[in-house]
């Protein structure tokens, strides 16, 4: 199969990414059938698709008559065999449980055809150990996005052991017909790319929050008005690149190599805190999870979702402009 023959696609999961996913293909012209065990799970998908068609009519990227039309190609159904009897294109976003997995895998399986591509969601898992459930493991494969993959352009492409060249390349070539970005891994591992960096970002700010040097409101606005701006335009390399004359090697190498027992003294907090186990971890996740809580109480969640959307959208104008 070749990308431009994929009409079908079925979005096993309606959760917040399954949803986005299946506003994204119907956006570009596909049918799209989302599945999900109950009929409460797809009320909220069918929540989620009008409201995301919304912000995107509202920042100018759809017509209300394209959106309008995208709506009327997405259907849903609790009936997995039906979700994916006549798909050519599967991308599953169930839950991150290896077992869950494993059993949604084994029924794709028996209910696809045999050349369809299998895709997971999956923000961290292997695939390795997903498509072990299969009698077709060539054709599974991770196409992992960034929420909400209907307007962040950003696709990890990480095959398993078993998955065939051809199934990575079209699913790359398919993510780009829709407009995405993919980056194929060269290797797994848990977590692929970004989240593999992203789990130590998150892993120091929960150590900074628990050990009383800022709050988790403090952190993230030190992070969105001082790195995350460059982030966003360059990357961390390439930011590093401009960080000291001697470009990534100065700033990451021989910095490092060159400093002294003297300059490199651990303050009060880091040789009192605690050490990190995974209990101390979880604590520290606590204490961030309620400071977020409370700054965020009686906030409205849709209001800033569509929010983020919208700023979002106004980003990528201006990195796709330059």
């Amino acid at each position: 199969m070749k990308p431009d023959e994929i009409k079908n696609v079925a979005c096993v999961g309606g959760g917040t990414v399954g949803a986005s996913w299946a506003v994204l293909f119907a956006q570009h012209g596909l049918h799209v059938t989302i599945y999900d065990v109950s009929d409460d799970a797809l009320g909220l998908a069918n929540a989620e698709l009008p409201r995301a068609y919304a912000a995107l009519v509202d920042a100018g990227v759809m017509t209300e008559a394209a959106a309008t039309a995208a709506l009327d190609r997405i259907t849903t159904t609790t009936d997995l065999a039906q979700a994916v009897r006549d798909a050519d294109y599967v991308q599953e976003s169930g839950p991150e449980r290896y077992r869950i997995k494993r059993q949604i895998y084994r029924d794709l399986d028996r209910h696809t055809r045999p050349e369809v591509v299998l895709a997971s969601s999956t923000s961290a898992m292997l695939m390795t150990e997903i498509q072990s459930a299969t009698t077709h493991p060539e054709r599974c494969v991770v196409a992992h996005p960034y929420n909400p993959p209907h307007i962040v352009p950003g696709v990890e492409i990480v095959p398993g052991e078993a998955t065939s060249a051809e199934t990575v390349a079209l699913t790359r070539d398919f993510m780009a017909r829709m407009g995405r970005t993919p980056v194929v891994a060269r290797k797994e591992c848990r977590g692929h790319i970004v989240n593999h960096m992203q789990a130590v970002l998150y892993r120091e700010a929960m150590w900074l929050v628990g050990n009383g040097v800022a709050t988790a409101a403090e952190i993230d606005l030190a992070f969105r008005k001082g790195p995350g701006l460059r982030l966003a335009l360059m990357g961390p390399f390439m930011v590093g690149m401009f960080t000291s004359p001697g470009g990534l090697q100065d700033t990451m190498v021989d910095r490092k190599l060159d400093h002294s027992l003297e300059d490199d003294i651990p303050s009060r907090v880091e040789r009192e805190a605690p050490p990190r186990t995974p209990e101390n971890a979880r604590q520290w996740a606590k204490i961030s999870a309620e400071q977020m809580e409370a700054e965020l109480a009686g906030a409205d969640m849709e209001q800033i979702k569509t929010w983020r959307d919208l700023q979002l959208l106004k980003m990528l104008q201006l990195l796709e402009g330059d």
